[in-house]
C-alpha cells in the first residue's frame, strides 16, 4: 500500500505559475474586454468571482491535483471602459507540499 501511495505521489508537484506568454496565448492581457478575458479563463477551467461597488474586481481560480491540491489564481480589474487592467497572476498555492 505504501509503495502505491509513493508511486502516486511521485508525479505530484507544484504547477508552474502562468507566464505573460501563457496568458497571451489564451487571449488574456491588459486592455482586452473583461468579458472576453472572463470567457477565456472559464474555457481554461477557471471560475471567476466578481466583487466591488461597480462589480469591477475579478478573482479567478482553478484547482489542480488531488494530493497535493493546488489553487491557481488570476486577478484583474475592469476599468471604466470595460477593459482589463491591473492583471495579476499569483504563485500557485498548494496543500500537502513541503
Amino acid at each position: 500500500m505504501a509503495s502505491m501511495l509513493a508511486a502516486g505521489m511521485a508525479g505530484c508537484g507544484t504547477p508552474r505559475k502562468l507566464s505573460p506568454g501563457d496568458l497571451g496565448s489564451m487571449g488574456v492581457h491588459e486592455g482586452a474586454a473583461y468579458w472576453q478575458v472572463e470567457q477565456r479563463l472559464a474555457s481554461a477551467g477557471y471560475r471567476c468571482f466578481v466583487s466591488g461597488a461597480k462589480r469591477e474586481h475579478f478573482d479567478c481560480t482553478k484547482t489542480l491535483g488531488v494530493y497535493p491540491s493546488c489553487l491557481l489564481r488570476v486577478e484583474f480589474v475592469a476599468d471604466n471602459q470595460n477593459q482589463v487592467s491591473d492583471l495579476r497572476v499569483n504563485d500557485p498555492a498548494c496543500i500537502g507540499t513541503p
